[in-house]
């Protein structure tokens, strides 16, 4: 059995490899969820209930399907609880991403667009696939070369969606965002750097998906897909925390940061147009005290942010 119609007959090293796919997404769900419970203050919005529902879903989908495998449990439950958990888990994640698209995008009908066609394939794609995969797992095998068809179907128009919605915060961080973000120095161009990295892995693994499929590997594929779910929603969450905090964080409180690191001590000849004195270092501050108060003041001065250092007062040659 290749899995759709129940649990699978495979050699010793096969199912090794498939308990480690579901293991290893179980332990990336597991350290997803702690992270969202830890991080989120205010538990509430599209972003946080996305993420806890695809995190529920990749759950509730890697342990059904693990039972399933290995007749653990009865076929047909498991088959319900698989697919009310790839439900969460697919469309959860692109929720995810379409929550957070605004922030790279100036476009008002990006964000909308994306929303259309989650709608639309979620509807389109797993509900078909749904009756299909129910359908031959009790008894009617008439369905099973239709859900064969399908599957493959749905899986490429969920990996065009994710590539699309990627691609869009690809495109959107190279040519709206980033000159926003490097003004935000160094850790903005960490930002770009990321979204553009994280978004192309993901992309990676929906191709590293229908390589699967399309190699008649259903069972392999199936285990795959938590992990690759587990993986994109784990990098996602990432990067998503820290674009939402660069570009929350004031660019002068970023800069001071840096120039706190840093001792060495540069003469400004003028002050700024916020009158703010230059930054110095203790040694060179006590070195300038010394001297300034070392100086006579002069009362003919009318204004002392027109000279660039202090005026030395001269004794007159006239008697």
């Amino acid at each position: 059995m290749a899995g759709e119609t129940g649990p699978i007959t495979v050699s010793r090293a096969i199912a090794m490899v498939i308990a480690g796919l579901f293991a290893l997404a179980l332990f990336n769900v597991l350290e997803i969820m702690i992270s969202t419970l830890t991080t989120f203050r205010r538990r509430r919005g599209l972003y946080f209930w996305s993420m806890v529902i695809a995190t529920l879903g990749t759950l509730l989908h890697a342990i059904t399907g693990f039972l399933r495998y290995f007749a653990l449990a009865p076929n047909f439950p498991m088959c319900v609880l698989i697919c009310i958990g790839w439900w969460a888990m697919v469309t959860g994640q692109s929720v995810v991403l379409y929550s957070r698209l605004h922030l790279v995008t100036s476009h008002a009908n990006y964000p909308r667009f994306v929303l259309y066609m989650i709608i639309f394939n979620a509807f389109a794609m797993h509900i078909p696939t749904t009756v299909l995969f129910l359908g031959s797992n009790h008894g009617l095998d008439y369905l099973i070369a239709p859900f064969n068809i399908y599957e493959r179907i749905q899986l490429m128009v969920f990996s065009v969606q994710e590539t699309i919605i990627s691609a869009l915060y690809i495109w959107e961080t190279l040519t709206t965002l980033r000159p926003i973000l490097m003004l935000k120095g160094e850790r903005g161009q960490r930002v770009v750097i990321s979204v553009i990295l994280i978004n192309a892995i993901a992309i990676l693994l929906d191709v590293a998906l229908l390589a699967t499929e399309f190699t008649n590997n259903f069972s392999i594929q199936t285990s795959l897909k938590p992990l690759a779910y587990s993986l994109k929603l784990k990098m996602e969450f990432t990067v998503l925390n820290s674009l939402v905090a660069v570009i929350n964080t004031n660019p002068s409180t970023i800069q001071e940061i840096q120039q706190s690191h840093t001792e060495d001590f540069h003469i400004q000849p003028r002050w700024s147009a916020d009158n703010t004195p230059p930054i110095m270092s203790s040694t060179d501050s006590d070195i300038f005290d010394h001297r300034r108060r070392s100086l006579k003041p002069q009362p003919d001065r009318q204004d002392s942010r027109t000279s660039d250092y202090p005026m030395l007062s001269v004794k007159s040659a006239v008697s």
